[in-house]
């Protein structure tokens, strides 16, 4: 699985997202954002979205989840023909949520070692990776509901990645000052994360931090 980690939007890597992802359709899950009551800004947002990949050459279509809370076998169809997600930001907690209930967690981990499948995404969507959610939740809600996740909070991560990754640091979105508590979170607990300001990306293919270099613009994010 080749990963590509943005810490907002496309990133500075936008050509090398679109030579990963050529020949394939990006499915775009925004499920981070179901807590919002707003339709139309969450219209108006797929629709920045999918433009963006549509610059880039990519063709997307959008994937709520909610749809295979029942139906997992025919997501498992879907994501094959696809080829690649692109997983939005929001809160991390439910997107997890979603990802469980139905089934992308497990469809994911059964696609780690298919090479020609590409994961991107940015914010909660690559947060999501870690092994855990803890210390994402001194910036994030992990309470957060919706209509159909009636479950209880999912503490661990898909644990596709190794390391934790601390998204929008110091830089000017508005979440960039509890990023800090984040970042202090790992150091005191002694675990390894990277931390990126926004346009930055993580280009990763090897999900694992011992004998590996981070494919990152981000000179001076601690590791």
């Amino acid at each position: 699985m080749h990963l590509y980690l943005s810490s907002f939007l496309i990133g500075d890597q936008g050509h090398k997202l679109a030579e990963l992802a050529r020949g394939k359709t990006a499915l775009l899950v925004s499920n981070a954002l179901d807590s919002s009551n707003n339709s139309e800004h969450l219209r108006l947002k797929m629709e920045r979205e999918i433009g963006l990949l549509a610059d880039l050459g990519i063709p997307a279509e959008t994937l709520d989840l909610r749809d295979y809370f029942t139906s997992q076998d025919i997501l498992s169809e879907k994501l094959d023909a696809a080829g690649m997600l692109w997983v939005v930001g929001g809160n991390t907690f439910l997107l997890r949520k979603a990802m469980h209930l139905s089934g992308l967690d497990r469809l994911l981990h059964g696609k780690v070692d298919d090479e020609d499948f590409l994961y991107g995404g940015y914010s909660a969507g690559i947060c999501v990776l870690s092994p855990s959610l803890r210390g994402i939740h001194l910036a994030d809600e992990p309470e957060s509901q919706s209509n159909g996740y009636e479950h209880p909070t999912i503490w661990e991560g898909l644990g596709i990645i190794d390391y934790y990754i601390v998204p929008h640091y110091r830089c000017d979105h508005f979440e960039s000052e509890s990023m800090e508590t984040v970042v202090d979170y790992y150091r005191e607990n002694d675990l390894p994360y990277r931390a990126i300001p926004d346009g930055e990306v993580i280009l990763d293919t090897s999900h694992k931090t011992e004998n590996k270099t981070l494919d990152s613009t981000a000179g001076n994010a601690p590791v």
